[in-house]
């Protein structure tokens, strides 16, 4: 093999790499190269048995990660920059596959690159049985709304013997989701896949999920501002999907969402999900023009043209209400006259008066409470009002909201609990609107009483409810219950409707 160059690269590459069989378990580069052969025999011929190719995956997932700092530097030859027509390499066993062949990387792209040894398999449809050894590419730095500890990719690095002199194998580093099979000089042969442990790797979901009551009782530690996230990089043939949380809670809320809906190919193929990330103790118009703002900015920076899908949960039903309602001034100015007197420009006035967005398509509305919910003024609302300690830099700005805040609140410093109270004049505001776009409702029930009377735990039925949605879907579950079976499949049935919503391509 030629894989004594780049060596710091390849040092770098490993870092982040764990289980890798002991260097007892190394081979003689013409014994890898036949055992490799061997194994695409097996895993190619119509006569092999299900073991004798399971086995066979085995083997070869072994070779090549007890040799992965060798191929990865065959996968980065200069020969392998080609494209899908060039000439195959001599007598190889695959067909060549070049680093400028859509789905095909050259390994300088990652930081460094960590092999899957033992799949974790939750959802069947994240994984794929087949030739290669997977592993999680980490991009690092990953750009703008990359998460903080850079973008987790899926890769297969695939290894066949090229028979020469010069040396035992050829390899290609590779996307398994765009390059899912591979022509062998025996046959066709699938390529490995695990969209799983990338997923389990991510920051994008993250933070830990206390950290949303860290960022609830004390905003003033959140790290930078409210900011999209993408889960992977931008990619302008795809729909972005924006997931908003609700209060005390994080990114990390929405794992058991994304998963299942990514191990839906035709999702993974037409849509990318991104996240608002914000602390959630702010009034809600202003986390709602926080949530505008940072949509402004990144479809402006990444230059997006096609419309975006809104899913919140919670209150972020409500912040994801605000971008496709209309408020006009004289009717933001029945909650207080002075409003008329703030410049355009004042962040008051932007967040109680706006028009829909236009680069929307559909919102969906999970467990929401349009119309406000008692928990706000319960013992418990008015507990976590008062723990709530908003930070020096934001006093300013929030005491031009003081009086949103209903007289029965006492005149405190409005926070989103006082936002979320069935007193709300905002809320009672926004309830005034239509969604300008099709909506979508998806309701918790936790099964006592009619459902008229029924409520998710925090949310009652009544509140939740919409007459001028598409569809609504009432599923057995708590105010918690977004990762329920009969949710993520309402949700699921939405994206695929949405599909038509803008013809494919950038």
């Amino acid at each position: 093999m030629r894989g004594t160059a780049a060596s710091l690269f390849l040092c770098l590459l490993l870092a982040g790499c764990q289980s890798l069989p002991r260097p007892a378990d190394r081979l003689e580069t013409p014994v890898l190269g036949a055992r490799l052969d061997a194994a695409l025999r097996v895993l190619a011929s119509p006569r092999s048995s299900d073991p004798q190719r399971a086995q066979a995956r085995v083997d070869y997932r072994d070779l090549v990660a007890s040799h992965l700092p060798e191929l990865l530097a065959d996968a980065a030859r200069p020969e392998h920059v080609r494209g899908p027509g060039s000439a195959p390499l001599s007598a190889p066993a695959l067909v060549a596959l070049g680093n400028d062949r859509p789905g095909v990387y050259a390994p300088a792209t990652f930081a460094d690159i960590a092999p899957v040894m033992r799949p974790d398999v939750t959802e069947p449809g994240l994984h794929r049985a087949g030739l290669g050894l997977s592993a999680v590419g980490r991009i690092v730095p990953g750009g703008a709304n990359a998460p903080l500890a850079g973008y987790q990719v899926p890769l297969t690095l695939l290894a066949w013997p090229n028979h020469s002199p010069a040396g035992c194998c050829d390899a290609a580093l590779v996307d398994p989701d765009r390059i899912r099979s591979v022509p062998t000089r025996y046959g066709k042969v699938a390529v490995a896949m695990d969209l799983e442990a990338p997923l389990d790797a991510t920051r994008a979901t993250g933070p830990r999920n206390w950290d949303g009551l860290t960022n609830l009782l004390r905003p003033d530690r959140f790290r930078g501002r409210p900011r999209i996230v993408f889960l992977q990089p931008f990619d302008p043939a795809k729909t972005p999907v924006v997931l908003v949380h609700g209060l005390m809670s994080t990114p990390r809320m929405w794992g058991s969402v994304v998963k299942p809906l990514l191990a839906d190919a035709a999702i993974r193929a037409h849509y990318q999900f991104w996240f608002f990330y914000y602390p959630t103790s702010q009034p809600v118009p202003l986390s709602a023009l926080q949530l505008r703002e940072a949509l402004d900015d990144t479809t402006r920076y990444h230059g997006v043209h096609r419309p975006m899908i809104l899913v919140g949960h919670s209150m972020g039903g409500i912040l994801a209400r605000v971008q496709v309602s209309h408020v006009e001034l004289d009717e933001a100015a029945t909650i207080n006259p002075k409003i008329k007197e703030l410049p355009e420009t004042n962040p008051v006035r932007r967040a109680l008066v706006f028009e829909p967005r236009t680069d929307v398509s559909r919102v969906v509305f999970m467990f929401t409470p349009h119309r406000g919910s008692a928990f706000a003024t319960n013992s418990i609302g008015a507990w976590g009002i008062r723990l709530i300690r908003l930070p020096e830099t934001l006093i300013g700005e929030l005491a031009h909201y003081a009086h949103l805040v209903p007289d029965s609140l006492d005149g405190r410093l409005p926070t989103s609990i006082h936002g979320l109270s069935p007193q709300s004049q905002f809320l009672r505001l926004l309830d005034g609107t239509r969604p300008s776009v099709p909506s979508h409702s998806i309701i918790g029930d936790r099964g006592r009483g009619t459902l008229a009377t029924s409520s998710d735990g925090v949310v009652p039925y009544r509140s939740a409810h919409l007459d001028t949605v598409e569809s609504e879907v009432v599923v057995p579950a708590g105010h918690s219950g977004i990762g329920h079976p009969q949710a993520i499949e309402e949700l699921r049935r939405i994206l695929h409707e949405g599909m038509t919503d803008a013809p494919a391509g950038p």
